[in-house]
């Protein structure tokens, strides 16, 4: 009898994406068993692969296309007695089909990337399930501090972007800490809010311009996004619109009496 051996971590993603044999699939599904992390990530990973899915459409040929391809047939099966300027010479046909087969795969290409979900809603899917699995994973925070001369420093030399952290004690939602994140493919910055009984995590990108906030409900999560100060700010948190709203007030007056 062949025994399976338990394969780690570093699997996850050949497993998600299907690249494991039955016996390494078996190893990893053991893995599985003893391992709550990677159990919460092959959910989370799940769930916004199934959310992308639902994005996506696809159409099929146009009716113009198909009375076209219809039209052609018909004339190809004219019989021989038929005008000859309503027959279609046989050697014709095979550059029809391969014409049409073009205009359907043409179509498809066009349909599939119109109906790719953007940068922007990727990004948003992507820090929900992070502040998720940091929730409950039990890992909510790496730098515990009210102070942000303690925060702020923390960071350097593990992400490439320099939070904007502000204290905002006196507004009631101290500063807690921070923690390093990796939404989608670099380590992030998320500096880690109170709001009562809830926790915000702030993640912050690099970017030009202004946008004023943007809230969105989410499976019972309230994200909150806006632009500001050089950065993209998007807030996520349990409480509601208007405790997160609130909060977001607070933060960009903060924000822009800092240097």
């Amino acid at each position: 009898m062949s025994v399976i051996n338990e394969i780690g971590c570093d699997a996850l993603h050949l497993y998600l994406d299907g690249e494991l044999d039955t016996v390494e699939s078996l190893g990893f599904e053991k893995h599985l068993e003893t391992c709550a992390q990677c159990r919460q990530d092959l959910a989370d990973f799940r769930a916004i692969r199934a959310e992308i899915q639902t994005q996506l459409t696809r159409s099929g040929a146009s009716d113009g296309l198909r009375r076209r391809i219809s039209a052609a047939i018909a004339q190809e099966e004219a019989p021989a007695s038929a005008p000859a300027s309503r027959r279609r010479p046989v050697w014709e046909w095979p550059k029809l089909a391969a014409a049409a087969v073009v205009l359907v795969i043409l179509s498809s290409s066009a349909t599939f990337y119109l109906n790719q979900p953007s940068e922007e809603s990727q990004w948003t899917a992507a820090v929900l399930a992070a502040h998720q699995r940091a929730m409950l994973s039990g890992h909510e925070i790496d730098v515990v501090s009210s102070n942000r001369h303690t925060v702020k420093p923390w960071f350097s030399g593990k992400t490439n972007v320099a939070p904007l952290v502000a204290d905002l004690g006196d507004t009631g939602f101290p500063l807690i800490g921070g923690r390093l994140d990796v939404p989608l493919h670099e380590a992030m910055p998320a500096i880690i809010y109170g709001a009562g009984p809830h926790v915000i995590s702030l993640y912050m990108r690099p970017a030009s311009g202004e946008a004023a906030p943007a809230l969105k409900k989410i499976d019972g999560f309230s994200v909150l996004s806006w632009r500001g100060n050089g950065f993209a700010f998007t807030a996520v948190s349990d409480a509601d619109g208007s405790e997160i709203t609130a909060f977001q007030k607070a933060y960009a007056a903060k924000a822009a009496t800092m240097p």
